[in-house]
């Protein structure tokens, strides 16, 4: 499987750089490094999530990464990109070297192909500033993955403009030792989007993931088969093949997330508001009328390019309370009910990778465990986020505070949570006495029964390039 997953992506490369040898194309580079000091049980949330996994945890550690691009040109038809991020951190507790990044993708007229480690993030909340989607964030690093979707909205013929869509297909393989051998991952999304020229733009769409096949000792082999993957696609149950739980439920763990959004662009502010809902239990209901629609993610993003002075940000609210309900069934009836995001009977890890959530941050990643436990255990929570960044003269700066009540596990809720609240400045500022080099310099900390009382102050040194290829 893995000498097929690299030829492709040998192949792909070959073919598009055989294209591209008579045109100019240029590459960016980075090398970069971050301290991290501070006191504490952890290094402060904020100074750590939605990173990629890129930092450690311990509250004093050295970082450092370098990263080599190759970006897809909108103005060709045929190109090609590859990415390599190779990342390593130092603490007392602990070492390690990962690629954050390691891919190959070429793009022909409106569709695109990648494969390998790519840094993305799916869903319609702000894209630089938010908490996280209901379903993807930028917390994990990103999972190895074949996937082909459309290069953004693509205009419906015939319709001005008017119409768009947007898609995207992926397979891909969890492999962090999820106790699981060959574990799946299958992901699909597609958008729709109406406005065209006008100010105005709704959109609605749907992300769904399913994480399948592998085998396991506690729950048997699911056989990765064409007829498994229609199943998974379509979100039937198992066959006769399957273990009782996935012949009675669907097969597989399956998470889906719909996302309603409304877009103003005048000339002087651009404002989005965006909706996300979460379902793991069926009947998928359009996300005005499902069951738990008290649940989910709420933001508004404001842009104003011409405030430098505080010229992007975003206020968001997520709520994951309701779970459906507190019952499974009523009568033998299938209500739902109970639904424990992120998390599932049959697959340890839920929705995490290598320990840390792929969705919303704020539902605890299994990394802060202190039992050993690697599933999501601090899912039913209230978070109130802002976020902006801003220009003073040279340097740009953001600032995020949040404040979250966590009642742990899935339960009926009561006044027993703890309470966080983390707040984060940084800013980077570039070196007029060396070319093309930034520093950037940090405060974060945290106060609350959650996490605890943890203070970082954190210093980094980037050098950024363009080369020629």
């Amino acid at each position: 499987m893995r000498q097929k997953y690299f030829s492709l992506i040998f192949l792909m490369g070959s073919v598009c750089q055989i294209y591209a040898q008579s045109k100019s194309d240029t590459i960016a580079y980075s090398i970069n490094t971050r301290a991290t000091m501070g006191n504490g049980t952890y290094a402060s949330f904020l100074s750590t999530a939605n990173q990629y996994d890129r930092f450690l945890f311990a509250p004093n550690s050295l970082t450092a990464w370098g990263t080599l691009h190759k970006r897809l040109r909108n103005e060709r038809k045929l190109d090609y990109g590859f990415g390599i991020d190779l990342s390593g951190n130092i603490s007392a507790q602990n070492k390690r070297f990962i690629p954050e990044e390691l891919y190959m993708e070429g793009k022909y007229s409106f569709l695109k192909l990648a494969a390998g480690y790519k840094q993305q993030t799916f869903g319609n909340q702000d894209a630089e500033l938010s908490s996280g989607g209901m379903l993807w964030s930028k917390n994990s690093r990103p999972m190895p993955k074949i996937t082909i979707e459309s290069d953004g909205y693509i205009a419906v013929p015939h319709t001005k403009g008017f119409i768009e869509l947007k898609g995207g297909l992926s397979h891909g393989w969890i492999n962090d030792n999820s106790g699981y051998k060959n574990l799946l991952l299958h992901h699909k999304f597609g958008y729709l989007r109406l406005g065209g020229q006008w100010p105005v733009h709704l959109s609605y769409g749907f992300q769904h993931v399913a994480q399948w096949g592998g085998s396991s000792e506690k729950y048997g082999t699911m056989d990765a088969t064409p007829g498994n993957y229609i199943r998974i696609l379509l979100g039937k149950s198992g066959n006769s093949t399957a273990n009782m739980s996935d012949q009675i439920n669907t097969l597989g763990n399956h998470i889906i997330s719909q996302n309603l959004g409304l877009d103003i662009d005048v000339k002087s502010v651009s404002i989005s508001l965006y909706w996300q809902n979460i379902t793991e239990d069926p009947p998928v209901e359009f996300i005005t009328k499902t069951p738990n629609i008290e649940d989910g993610l709420w933001g508004a993003s404001v842009k104003i390019p011409q405030f430098r002075l505080l010229n992007h940000f975003v206020f968001e609210y997520v709520s994951t309370t309701d779970h459906n309900g507190p019952w499974h069934d009523l009568d033998g009836v299938i209500y739902g009910g109970l639904d424990a995001y992120y998390t599932n009977g049959m697959y340890p890890n839920g929705w995490s990778y290598h320990g840390m959530t792929v969705g919303n941050p704020w539902l605890t990643s299994p990394r802060y465990n202190k039992n050993g436990s690697t599933t999501i255990e601090n899912n039913t929570i209230r978070l109130y986020y802002f976020s902006g960044e801003g220009k003073i003269k040279s340097v740009n700066y953001r600032i995020t505070m949040t404040k979250s009540k966590n009642w742990g596990p899935t339960k009926a809720i009561y006044n027993d949570y703890l309470d966080q609240f983390s707040w984060q400045i940084e800013a980077s500022i570039p070196l007029s006495f060396l070319k093309n080099t930034k520093i950037t310099l940090g405060f974060s900390k945290d106060n609350g029964q959650m996490y605890g009382n943890n203070t970082t102050a954190f210093v980094g040194l980037s050098f950024h390039g363009i080369g020629s290829l």
